[in-house]
């Protein structure tokens, strides 16, 4: 996978957020706008979701898998 900051994988991914939010969970929804829209490194997600860094990657990763799968069934 490429870099997640390049900025065509930045649209690829907020693209299919945009198309399929609606398949993922309220936590992966937040992990996701703070981590693309808001540009916030995994310890400033886990700081602002009183979470893990490692949780907040996890999170962020089966986000990306899951709007992958998704898309690539549509």
């Amino acid at each position: 996978m490429k870099d997640k900051k390049d900025i065509e994988t930045v649209d690829y991914y907020v693209n299919l957020f945009e198309q399929y939010h609606n398949f993922l969970t309220q936590n992966q929804k937040q992990v996701f706008q703070l981590y693309f829209y808001e540009d916030l490194s995994y310890s400033e997600i886990a700081e602002v979701l009183a979470t893990s860094r490692t949780a907040a990657y996890d999170t962020l990763k089966k986000c990306l898998n899951k709007l992958e799968k998704i898309a690539s069934k549509m």
